[in-house]
């Protein structure tokens, strides 16, 4: 934070590089901070988190529990595939608008907006209905793996402090990266959205996610990337 505010200031007196890129790319590098902190806000307003709520309607909808069962069926190669699938997320939400930020500057600022709208009104509504998840199972059904299973836990260690689970962040924000990646590389368009479908499946494959947490997370993305981009058009 003190990283902006120096570079913001220093703007004032000379616009370098380094202050264009920061201006353009930090509400994204503050979701790092932002993430765990919704988290650990997250009993503010409710003691407890809703998983037992949300476990009855998984049941319901999905008897099967994919979240359980499908880890289990596959082999430590499958999962790891699945799990680099997931961490390729991160990548989504960055590579296609740095790659595109040259030549459609202005394009990427809008996608940056509507992403961090998203975002914020999911980390609120992890603070108002906080649910876990299945990651607590993982340990049981989650092999230790080679590469990505590791590199995975090693992340979740780390920067997840729980309560985040519903709706999915992971779905919501892959919504909006694929629908403006795809405006950006269209000739790729059929490669992202495979790429969006992977993440999708792996958000329940992975035991992080129950299958009503990525529904919610796509639906939540959807109506997120609507009104974030009419909030857009108003005040650019």
């Amino acid at each position: 934070m003190l990283l902006v505010w120096f570079i913001a200031w220093n703007n004032k007196i000379v616009a370098t590089r380094l202050n264009r890129w920061v201006s353009l790319w930090y509400p994204i590098i503050l979701i790092l901070w932002f993430y765990p902190e919704s988290g650990l806000l997250r009993h503010i307003v409710f003691p407890r988190d809703f998983d037992p709520e949300l476990l009855l309607v998984e049941t319901e909808l999905f008897p099967q529990r994919y979240y359980f069962t499908v880890p289990l069926s596959l082999s430590v190669f499958t999962l790891e595939f699945f799990h680099a699938a997931y961490f390729s997320y991160y990548l989504l939400l960055w590579v296609p608008a740095v790659i595109a930020h040259h030549r459609q500057r202005s394009f990427v600022r809008e996608y940056i907006f509507v992403l961090m709208t998203a975002m914020f009104v999911l980390f609120w509504i992890t603070i108002v209905f906080p649910a876990s998840g299945p990651i607590p199972l993982r340990e049981h059904v989650i092999p230790e793996g080679i590469i990505f299973i590791p590199l995975m836990n090693l992340i979740y260690s780390i920067g997840e402090t729980g309560g985040a689970a519903f709706p999915s962040t992971h779905a919501a924000a892959a919504i909006v990266a694929t629908v403006y990646s795809c405006k950006m590389f269209p000739k790729a368009s059929r490669f992202i959205i495979l790429w969006l479908f992977l993440i999708l499946i792996s958000t329940v494959v992975c035991t992080f996610h129950y299958t009503i947490d990525t529904i919610a997370g796509m639906f939540s993305g959807t109506l997120c990337l609507l009104a974030g981009k009419k909030l857009y058009e108003k005040i650019s």
